[in-house]
């Protein structure tokens, strides 16, 4: 098998839209570089492209945008690629809550709601759409005979499920730290650190995949971020090298954060960032020297689009959500306002596309699988995907190839326990219940539709004989 890496600088300038909320925020100031990070596998001529990108969220056509450079460039294609977003909250938008393609066929005074709403600029997608293929193409030309390494780490106690149930029986997202009618999380969380790696004969690592859950909000609002996954990167490149290749692909983290709701911690700066970002690192740097690493043939891929549902607004609230929208035209961002717009254009998604069309795709690389999707998904149907997977290193990877916005588990939306703002019907998220679980039976599917690839059989072992220096003593005198 061959593999390259390569990473591009998407750094936005101060000015730029900003990303990771429903209303139109500024980048004010900058702390850290934005990056995407690529990697391509080959075997046999079959071609694998995956990449992470420092932003909130990605669409379908700024990915399509950035493979038809790659085509034109390069005259190169991919039979599969997983492009993910890492979900940090403080880089520039990349892509837009709202369909933009469907934006220009919804009604006109729906449509003219957009002005208050986190739209990327132009320039910025163009860039990032050529940064990305940069990307790709330089690791493709970088490729090299490697050895492949996988195994599943541990770091737990720094992560922590977001909802929470309190004592009137129903679940809420961010309760509020230490309120004494919290009962206990309303979901899991995983404290799995996948890692695949490529290393080159004489022993050195030529680069690595890091898949971990958390959301990107560690770092707060100083100034543009790329959050943890900057700091993954930076601890395992101290231990390999600065030139190592390290992507990182976020897991579902839908329901998953940093803030620990049940402790006086403090769950934001860089310190914060820094300490999971290094720790995450670190378990990644032990799994690496800690795998064998083998000569893995097996590189295999698939995608499925499967078309779910999308809930539909009652009729009779549509008004409520004018009333809201019209009452703080002074004030945008106010949460009633907010959420009105985002059921007005709920209300235009499903009748303009009663289906959303989702990417699904899994690939192979010897004993690992990456199964993506395109969504905030829920950690309890990751978990459920990683148990019922035939392959001993699976890898689930979230907001990936596409943006569908929240998919919780069916749990969430029960009447009486459910709730939490992820089950808040919006542009962003607006699938039926049952979405999650037929991501994941898809999702399961497709994994099986692989064999795991048997690591090669050690020699035949001879067992030892006694030391000679080992068999002596004791001496007393």
């Amino acid at each position: 098998m061959q593999a390259g890496f390569f990473s591009t600088d998407i750094t936005p300038p101060i000015g730029a839209v900003r990303a990771g909320n429903y209303s139109r925020i500024f980048i004010t100031g900058v702390t850290g570089p934005m990056k995407v990070r690529a990697a391509v596998f080959e075997q046999d001529g079959y071609r694998v492209g995956i990449a992470g990108v420092d932003c909130c969220s990605i669409d379908r056509s700024l990915i399509k945008k950035a493979l038809g450079h790659v085509l034109e460039l390069e005259k190169l294609q991919f039979n599969e690629t997983i492009i993910s977003a890492s979900h940090t909250h403080t880089g520039a938008a990349a892509s837009s809550f709202v369909d933009l393609d469907l934006v220009a066929l919804m009604e006109p005074k729906v449509a003219a709601l957009t002005k208050d709403t986190a739209v990327p600029s132009e320039w910025y997608v163009d860039w990032v759409a050529r940064q990305l293929a940069t990307a790709l193409i330089m690791a493709s030309r970088r490729v090299e005979p490697v050895l492949i390494s996988t195994g599943i780490g541990e770091e737990s106690g720094f992560t922590f499920n977001r909802r929470l149930f309190l004592k009137d029986g129903r679940a809420y997202s961010h309760p509020g730290k230490m309120n004494p009618d919290i009962v206990e999380p309303a979901g899991p969380t995983d404290p799995s650190v996948g890692v695949i790696g490529a290393w080159r004969e004489d022993g050195t690592l030529l680069g690595c995949l890091v898949n971990f859950s958390c959301h990107g909000t560690t770092y707060g609002s100083a100034g543009t971020h790329a959050d943890w996954y900057h700091f993954v990167e930076e601890t395992i490149q101290r231990i390999f090298g600065s030139e190592t290749g390290v992507v990182v692909l976020n897991g579902p983290c839908g329901d998953v954060t940093q803030v620990n709701n049940q402790s006086t911690s403090v769950d934001f700066g860089v310190a914060v960032c820094r300490r999971l970002g290094r720790r995450v690192g670190a378990e990644a740097v032990k799994v690496l020297c800690g795998s064998p690493r083998h000569a893995f043939t097996k590189l295999a891929g698939l995608t499925k689009t499967v078309p779910i549902a999308r809930r539909v607004p009652r009729s009779d609230s549509l008004p409520k959500a004018w009333e809201d929208v019209e009452a703080h035209r002074a004030d945008p961002g106010h949460p009633d306002a907010v959420f009105g717009r985002e059921r007005l254009y709920a209300a235009e998604l499903a009748r303009l596309q009663p289906q959303k069309p989702v990417i699904l795709t899994a690939v192979q690389i010897g004993d690992a699988v990456l199964l993506s999707n395109p969504a905030e998904y829920f950690t309890s149907l990751s978990l459920r995907i990683k148990a019922e997977s035939p392959f001993p290193n699976t890898l689930v990877v979230e907001l990936a190839n596409d943006c569908i916005g929240y998919v919780p588990d069916k749990a969430a939306f029960d009447p009486k326990t459910g709730g939490g703002y992820e089950t808040v019907m919006t542009a962003y998220s607006n699938l039926v219940p049952e979405a999650g679980d037929i991501i994941a039976d898809n999702l399961i599917a497709m994994s099986r539709s692989f064999t795991p690839e048997a690591a090669p059989e050690p020699p035949p072992f001879t067992p030892g004989k006694i030391w000679d220096y080992g068999r002596r003593g004791p001496d007393l005198d």
